[in-house]
């Protein structure tokens, strides 16, 4: 009891020797919500295209105090949604291009979406910041509760609704490998554990700066795992097997991509890319996602064309192409698929896409929302594959994760625990258009890679397509809006990897934590009813 006594107090002189800047103590300073609002555009910064992550490590630390130190919940609530809204609205900028351009919206029924999408997303920082506030009256351990409680809900709007875990706080490191190796335990989890951990210290530095010590010693681990992590990684690429891929990125626009009579002219220009490739036979060739402009295997002028330059080519090929199927009732069903397909033009393995894109690819609580059909970007309705993206090639197994598939890690561990030696990913990220999208994209295959131990081979139609090794560094890339192919050596790992092997365990730690938290923190109030009412 007296120790507890102790450390509570040691937290309250703690958090008053570091008390909020606020316009009492400072000759200049923002309201809370302006100053929210700079931060919370601010931390887009540190994501692609821009890329300056040093700025993660500081633009949380006004939010927090301010919202620490706010007179009422709601107020701390408010601040986080508009951090939230202003942090989101900027990232995903490329929504409102991508529905107004290939959706047909007028522009601000684009921006109204967007204004939607980074309104839902905002509440996960505004319940984080209402957290702290509440830690910080209650004299509670904030410099680990609060992190785990951002990590829990990064987690939770990564599953909830089908999930959209895009701009963790952790993918803004994705360019620095020295301090993203530790993915390879706890996924971007971790490192937005331990980022939101050091703007908490910087928030609230303690008595002397006591509390720097922590964040300091986890971050000196971190970068410690990562120096020597990665020297083990590249050497056992040295000695890895590998396979020979040639990466093609056709850079054909969407919006011309299905015209019917541009058909052999897209057919012919990936044809010119393959010749540019060595020679071969085990050679493996990636297209894009839905590279095909037509139904493969059934529209069959232009299938007998594609074959044609398969076999000239004399290597393996994996292709995107859409594709349909009736059900026992006669009702037409449509997959975004991947063929693996032979030197001779056999198909050797299919996989059609799990995970589509809401309002994409379908449309959420169709039969309950049917106005929602207006609303959907026009690739069409598609229905989800039921097998794991697994294929055998030869003496190994590739797994293709196609388009949006890459953004969420536990296809990839379904994979790799099948036995899958690389990951394919196929995108056609036209649709971004020429924002930050493609860059924010790539950022995902990247931990891809250094969380499962395995390269990463990505095939863009407009860009950016790349060789990723397994420590997450690209040591080859295409520009964007090029026609270019990538002739490279991915290795092969077979070695599982402790976040491979055990998931979201980090992730699901802190959220048991919070939820533990708020149970024990329950109790005194039921012994103290129950003492009433006795």
């Amino acid at each position: 009891m007296t120790k507890q006594k102790k450390h509570n107090t040691g937290l309250k002189e703690s958090q008053c020797e570091s008390a909020p800047l606020t316009g009492e103590n400072t000759p200049f300073s923002l309201p809370p919500s302006a100053t929210a609002a700079l931060c919370g555009t601010a931390t887009f910064a540190a994501f692609p295209p821009l890329g300056l992550w040093p700025i993660l490590f500081i633009t949380l630390i006004l939010p927090i105090r301010n919202a620490a130190t706010m007179d009422k919940g709601g107020r701390a609530f408010r601040l986080g949604f508009i951090f939230g809204f202003f942090f989101f609205s900027a990232t995903l900028h490329w929504l409102a291009y991508t529905v107004q351009t290939f959706g047909g919206l007028p522009w601000p029924a684009a921006l109204g979406a967007l204004g939607l999408l980074a309104s839902y997303m905002a509440l996960y920082p505004a319940f984080f910041f209402l957290f702290v506030h509440h830690l910080y009256r209650k004299k509670k351990n904030i410099l680990i509760l609060a992190p785990a409680a951002w990590t829990a809900l990064e987690f939770i709007r990564g599953h909830l609704f089908t999930g959209f875990p895009w701009a963790q706080l952790g993918h803004g490191l994705a360019d620095v490998p020295l301090l993203i190796q530790s993915a390879d335990i706890g996924g971007a989890y971790l490192l937005s554990f331990a980022i939101v951990m050091v703007n908490l210290t910087l928030a609230f530095p303690g008595k002397k700066g006591e509390n720097f010590i922590i964040p300091l010693c986890l971050w000196l681990l971190l970068g410690i795992y990562g120096h020597f992590r990665i020297k083990d990684i590249d050497k056992t690429i040295a000695l890895a097997p590998a396979i020979e891929v040639s990466i093609l990125q056709g850079n054909l626009p969407p919006d011309q991509k299905w015209d019917p009579s541009l058909q052999k002219e897209t057919l012919n220009r990936y044809h010119k890319l393959m010749k540019k490739a060595p020679e071969g036979e085990n050679r493996l060739f990636l297209w894009p996602e839905t590279a095909t402009p037509f139904y493969l295997f059934t529209d069959m002028a232009p299938t007998r064309q594609f074959l044609s330059q398969i076999r000239e080519s004399g290597g393996y090929h994996l292709t995107g192409s859409p594709v349909y199927e009736t059900d026992s009732s006669g009702k037409y069903l449509f997959f975004n698929t991947s063929y693996l397909i032979s030197p001779e033009g056999d198909i050797l393995a299919r996989y059609d896409k799990r995970h589509l894109v809401p309002f994409g690819e379908y449309i959420p609580l169709k039969r309950y929302l049917p106005f929602l059909d207006q609303f959907i970007v026009p690739a069409g309705e598609f229905t989800s594959g039921i097998h794991p993206p697994v294929l055998a090639f030869q003496d190994t197994f590739i797994a293709p994760l196609i388009c949006f598939e890459s953004v969420f890690p536990y296809i990839a561990r379904e994979a790799v625990a099948k036995g899958a030696e690389l990951l394919a990913v196929q995108t056609n990220d036209a649709w971004f258009g020429n924002t930050g999208g493609p860059a924010q994209h790539l950022a995902f295959s990247q931990f891809r890679a250094v969380e499962f131990r395995r390269a990463v081979i990505r095939s863009a139609n407009t860009g950016i397509s790349v060789l990723i090794l397994p420590t997450g560094r690209i040591v080859e890339k295409t520009a964007m809006n090029t026609t270019e192919i990538l002739n490279v050596r991915a290795p092969l790992f077979k070695e599982k990897s402790i976040y491979a092997r055990i998931g979201d365990f980090f992730a699901w730690t802190c959220l048991f934590v919070i939820v533990l938290y708020f149970m024990a923190s329950a109790l005194p109030l039921h012994k103290k009813a129950a003492g009433r009412s006795a």
